[in-house]
């Protein structure tokens, strides 16, 4: 098992180039990157499965999350005809965040098959 500060390192270099790459051009020139959140999103999941296992959490990539989050939000009603498309890429930066709480995985859940804890 890593630790959480080779974690927090690896990891947290991915997901700040990632939303460095999204988060830019959303808000300066209203264009939406979709392989750019791909890519976000991506590095968010690695995330959550790398923490699995571990208690502590750092705070600033979550932060990092929860602000990307906050973003696509309050972005969506000024993007006209794509407000769906952002609320759902915040729902499902949402639903990650939402786990790596929890300590778990998006692997942790398959669709269809009763969870056992």
């Amino acid at each position: 098992m890593n630790s959480i500060e080779d974690i927090t390192t690896v990891h947290g270099h991915a997901i700040r180039e990632a939303v460095t790459k999204f988060f830019v051009p959303l808000q300066t020139t209203r264009i939406i990157k979709r392989d750019a959140f791909e890519e976000l999103s991506n590095a968010v999941k690695a995330f959550a499965k790398a923490l699995k296992g571990h208690d502590l959490v750092p705070k600033s990539l979550l932060n990092e999350i929860y602000t990307g989050m906050r973003i696509l939000r309050n972005e969506a009603p000024y993007f006209r005809g794509e407000t769906a498309t952002l609320e759902g890429m915040a729902n499902q930066l949402e639903m990650v965040l939402g786990l790596i709480l929890i300590g778990e995985s998006l692997d942790d859940r398959v669709p269809g098959v009763p969870r056992i804890i």
